[in-house]
């Protein structure tokens, strides 16, 4: 059986959490807080749970925070192929009018869509690392920061223990076409993630 659940500051060491049986309760629970808060709303089954929104800090200096949609029940399995959780997601990004998500400890601006535009499709990521899509990124373009190289972006951010999260808006890739010819690609950070799971004809 699902239920909600809501945590009034995940900076506290020891969480205040309220449980509820309906996402409308959850909701309004939530709302209740302050934005200042890194509040989250989550979802439980059994001795599982996840968090599908948190209000986090667009940048540093921001006072208050932006509900965020957590995309990490994605990587799940258990969670992605369950639809009703699906259309949780899905309700409860149109009743907080998200405009943003957080994916792999990165806020990205939220996708519109879950196929590649027309426009790349049939461009593929050519990976300096084989084996490593991730290794195809070759300017990443942070939001109140300017263009970093992945190299530098990952010692900014990627290896920061403390809980800071970057505003990606838009990353520069090396790519080829079908035919194995050099395409330089400019995405958006989901179209990069839609990017790292396409195979070339013949692969």
């Amino acid at each position: 059986m699902l239920q909600f659940y809501v945590v009034d500051n995940l900076w506290k060491g020891t969480l205040d959490i309220h449980h509820f049986r309906s996402l409308s309760d959850a909701i309004r629970a939530y709302r209740a807080l302050p934005a200042a808060n890194q509040k989250a709303l989550g979802l439980q089954r059994g001795a599982d749970s996840i968090d599908l929104a948190r209000c986090l800090p667009l940048f540093p200096t921001d006072r208050e925070s932006e509900d965020v949609m957590v995309l990490r029940f994605l990587e799940f399995p258990l969670w992605k192929s369950d639809p009703q959780v699906m259309e949780i997601a899905r309700e409860l990004a149109s009743r907080l009018h998200i405009r943003y998500c957080l994916y792999r400890r990165c806020i990205i601006p939220a996708p519109d869509r879950d196929k590649l535009p027309r426009a790349l499709r049939g461009r593929y990521l050519w990976p300096d690392d084989p084996g490593n899509p991730f290794s195809a990124a070759k300017w990443v373009y942070v939001a109140g920061v300017g263009r970093l190289s992945a190299d530098e972006f990952k010692r900014r951010f990627m290896d920061d223990s403390g809980i800071r999260y970057p505003l990606v808006v838009h990353i520069s890739a090396w790519g080829m076409d079908a035919r194995g010819n050099y395409k330089s690609l400019q995405v958006s950070p989901w179209e990069f993630h839609l990017l790292t799971h396409a195979v070339r004809p013949g692969k």
